[in-house]
């Protein structure tokens, strides 16, 4: 009996965090396949060092030119999904190439607010993962509330 409450404390936990981040995720990931398509210009693709807490990390910093009824536009927004990587994973050198500064480039953008023009539309997989992983922690929550019911 004690073991179950622990569980589902823990289960609950863990989804006060997971469950909304991973919902707002989806659902924005979602939401980018209904972007407005336009082509763009990178205008520079840097490797930046970015505080963390105590720490410094490294990070690809991508900043791309559009332009949307004659207004020229400015963002630096690779993708609405959040990242789920550890400090050292952060930095792409894969990023760096496959935007680097000059290249022509797609940008996705909500047709009611042109300023926030993205490069990749889409739920990245390890958005999808996390919000598979919430729904498990939910519904093992369940069954360990039950259990302590009994």
């Amino acid at each position: 009996m004690v073991k179950y409450k622990k569980l589902y404390t823990a289960c609950l936990f863990l989804n006060l965090f997971l469950l909304p981040l991973s919902t707002y995720g989806v659902l924005a990931g979602i939401a980018s396949y209904f972007f407005t398509e336009t082509e763009g210009v990178v205008l520079s693709s840097d490797r930046v060092r970015v505080r963390t807490g105590n720490s410094y990390v490294d990070e690809a910093q991508i900043e791309f030119t559009y332009s949307v009824d004659d207004i020229q536009y400015v963002s630096d927004i690779v993708s609405l999904n959040s990242r789920l990587q550890l400090k050292n994973r952060t930095f792409s050198v894969e990023e760096l190439k496959k935007y680097g500064a000059g290249k022509k480039v797609k940008v996705f953008y909500p047709a009611v607010y042109p300023v926030y023009g993205v490069l990749e539309k889409g739920v990245k997989p390890s958005t999808l993962l996390m919000f598979l992983i919430s729904l498990l922690l939910l519904f093992a929550g369940r069954t360990f509330k039950r259990k302590i019911s009994v």
